[in-house]
């Protein structure tokens, strides 16, 4: 258990340099284009394709699919073997990822010519025709991540993204201080070409690791292999769950990009990046660290030690993401202001500042059920049921929808009480939306696996390893809101001026200022989780 935890937090440390990291490219991205102008906006919703196809067959339904037979194989058969299956695995995803870009630059290069010159919906097309080949090498990375994961090395997989982040930053401060050309419709290509480079990058490196780590991959035209035949078997109703949600993400980023006005995408891109910075460091770090665990347990039915990781991680989550959630919403415009906000150029003024931050206020909600249902799914997938994800996903789609085409134009009602101003909730509407759905789907995953799991030879232990996390669940709202309040009123204290140290001060102060205050709060009141999570044992009572 404790192993588990430290591989976590390691990965999380990992994972917290590359979002800093990520934060700085997207502070570069908004002063060198501007959330204005719709540039930026093609840019970001460009980028979606490739990274939607890379959470679908990389890190998503084929990482699923493909790890339980790998691991099969490493344990129970040759591991010569296994690395003839993975190279069978990669040889197919290849030759189908390589025939899928060929078909979406054709596809993206016609479909601009239906534009006028100068149209924002002709530079979207040729950045996703020149971003797509990014789709290849992010997919084969992230498959060769989930191989290093049952290896259990997982801190160079966490770290990969930081090429990425390294790469945008280098290309964007050569375009500020070196580009001959300056028009932004332009260089923004140099970025494109950037990510692609990036992608080639974290594809040697991972597989240069697992060379090192004895899985020898080379190309296998074996179609009818044993294992690509349980992958793929497996994989159709995993794809099918996985674009379901997928699909989801690009419709909110559609409904931003046409309905929202100028903008939009960028203000929903950010906030969702901010909300990503605790979910990434923890709650998917968590869930890939526990898959390899429920997988193990899973197929031996060892009940007791499954229910007790399940356990765990999800307190984890309590723990970390409850005053997390509280966090964002208190600090949301003491950090964006902090972050991204330009008095002096204009590219990100007040406006933005406010919009941002109802994004990010709006998607804080659905910070913790995000996070369980991530791990809710790998649950499922690790008892070999990829279909009861799918379904329940299709209806929170459809929901979804619904529900985006009715916030969107939902009223603002803080804007209205303080300002006096009647504006619509536009992207913000997206982000509640989101956290919504994500709400009520992590409930319907709960109450299916009780339902299957709790079953009669696994009844006591499945009631003795859940009885604390409604505790934890308790003791954690009331820190949560306490820590808050705290830290609104700490960066409230501070008065809010365009000067970059003011903003600085006012938004690091605020965030320590929540950090510490949870961390003491918990503390003083011995709360059992400080012990647990810090890998110390809590003392008897009565020991000196």
């Amino acid at each position: 258990m404790k192993k588990m935890i430290l591989s976590t937090w390691i990965s999380s440390l990992l994972t917290l340099f590359s979002r800093i990291l990520g934060l700085a490219r997207d502070k570069a991205l908004v002063m060198v284009f501007g959330a204005t102008g719709g540039v930026l906006d093609a840019f970001l919703l460009a980028f979606t394709i490739p990274n939607l196809f890379r959470r679908l067959f990389g890190e998503g339904a084929l990482s699923s699919a493909f790890l339980p037979v790998f691991v099969d194989y490493r344990e129970n058969r040759d591991p010569k073997e296994a690395n003839r299956f993975a190279g069978a695995v990669l040889t197919a995803l290849l030759l189908f990822l390589s025939g899928l870009v060929l078909v979406g630059i054709f596809l993206c290069l016609g479909g601009a010519q239906l534009f006028a010159e100068g149209s924002k919906h002709i530079l979207t097309l040729r950045l996703t025709a020149a971003m797509l080949p990014f789709l290849i090498f992010i997919c084969l990375a992230a498959l060769g991540s989930g191989m290093l994961q049952s290896l259990r090395c997982f801190a160079l997989p966490a770290a990969m993204p930081i090429l990425l982040n390294l790469g945008f930053l280098g290309v964007l401060g050569w375009i500020t201080w070196y580009s001959p050309v300056k028009a932004p419709r332009e260089v923004i290509f140099y970025v494109a070409a950037a990510v692609v480079a990036a992608g080639v990058a974290q594809l040697l490196i991972l597989y240069l690791s697992l060379f090192f780590k004895g899985v020898r991959l080379w190309p296998v035209f074996s179609f009818r292999h044993e294992g690509l035949q349980k992958v793929l078997l497996a994989l159709g109703p995993a794809v099918v769950g996985l674009a379901v949600f997928q699909i989801n993400v690009l419709v909110d980023r559609l409904i931003a990009y046409l309905l929202c006005g100028e903008g939009a995408m960028t203000y929903l891109y950010l906030g969702n990046r901010l909300m990503q910075l605790p979910l990434g460091l923890f709650g998917v770090a968590m869930a890939t660290v526990a898959f390899p665990e429920l997988i193990s347990h899973m197929s031996r039915k060892e009940w007791s030690p499954l229910f007790n990781k399940l356990s765990t991680s999800i307190r984890f989550l309590i723990f970390i993401m409850l005053p997390a959630t509280a966090g964002l919403i208190a600090l949301a415009d003491p950090t964006i202001r902090m972050i991204f906000f330009e008095p002096d150029t204009n590219s990100f003024g007040e406006f933005q500042v406010y919009r941002t931050s109802v994004v990010m206020a709006c998607y804080a909600p659905g910070l913790f059920f995000i996070a369980l249902q991530q791990l809710l799914t790998r649950v499922f997938y690790a008892k070999g049921d990829y279909r009861t994800p799918v379904r329940i996903t299709a209806v929170m789609v459809g929901l979804n929808l619904v529900l985006n085409l009715i916030l969107i134009h939902a009223p603002d009602l803080y804007r209205q009480w303080a300002y006096g101003e009647s504006l619509r909730l536009n992207e913000g509407g997206l982000a509640l939306s989101t956290s919504i759905c994500a709400m009520l789907t992590a409930i319907w995953m709960w109450s299916v696996l009780r339902r299957e799991l709790r079953v009669k030879d696994a009844l006591s232990a499945w009631d003795k390893a859940f009885a604390p996390v409604t505790a934890t669940a308790a003791r954690i709202i009331i820190a949560a809101i306490a820590t808050g309040v705290f830290a609104h009123w700490v960066a409230g204290s501070i008065p809010v001026e365009p000067e970059v140290l003011v903003r600085v001060e006012r938004g690091i102060i605020g965030l320590l200022g929540g950090f510490f205050g949870y961390f003491i709060f918990c503390y003083v009141f011995d709360y059992p989780e400080i012990p647990e999570f810090l890998w110390r044992s809590k003392p008897e009572k009565g020991a000196e």
